[in-house]
């Protein structure tokens, strides 16, 4: 039996939001040390899917010096890990009851990220145990999703695979690895030409049998 394609998940937007409280995490460190709030909601969905360095650039004020950009970037996503423990994002209807299905049909199923180590372990700690055969993030390889794509596929033994993402980043990332995309229309962004579109989890399941 032919070898099925890995299914490589984006976190945000595609299994749980975790918005308000990245919000509320982000706010806290930017008052201490800038002394300027007014991180809502909004504005976190406008970063989303983005590599952390630009992040930082993006919530820093622009005469802050390197040196105050790298301490507020360490103390605001080691404090958006801690707040996350405390007060985690919501998964999506379905989502283990989906990739459970998957996994029963043979197929591999990986978490992808632009974040921070010990992002992803806190979505891991609200789902089943075992449920995701493996993750990888921005703050493993230090480069763009597209590299972190390649590396968890060589890991495994595998030259391609079907990355589900929500925005434009994902989708040109999944491009620059050389993989199919699936388009989570639900989640913060736009695509432009996705090999499939979702409107909800669930509907994984129609797509790959």
């Amino acid at each position: 039996m032919e070898k099925k394609l890995p299914l490589l998940f984006d976190l945000d937007g595609t299994l749980w939001d975790a918005r308000e409280g990245i919000a509320e995490a982000w706010n806290e460190v930017s008052l201490r040390h800038f002394g300027i709030g007014g991180i809502d909601v909004e504005r976190v969905t406008s970063l989303m899917g983005m590599q952390m360095d630009d992040i930082v650039e993006a919530l820093s004020p622009f005469k802050a010096s390197k040196e105050a950009k790298e301490s507020f970037g360490k103390e605001a996503f080691e404090y958006e890990n801690h707040y996350l423990s405390k007060k985690p994002g919501k998964v999506y209807f379905q989502v283990e009851e989906t990739i459970q299905t998957l996994k029963e049909r043979g197929y591999q199923v990986y978490i992808v990220s632009n974040c921070q180590k010990g992002y992803i372990e806190n979505f891991l700690n609200i789902v089943k145990p075992g449920l995701f055969d493996d993750y990888l993030c921005f703050g493993d390889t230090n480069g763009p999703k597209s590299l972190t794509i390649k590396t968890i596929l060589k890991k495994h033994g595998f030259e391609k695979g079907i990355y589900i993402g929500d925005t434009a980043g994902d989708e040109k990332a999944t491009r620059e690895a050389g993989c199919d995309f699936v388009y989570a229309s639900y989640g913060f962004g736009k695509a432009i030409s996705p090999d499939y579109v979702i409107k909800t989890f669930v509907d994984l399941l129609s797509i790959f049998e």
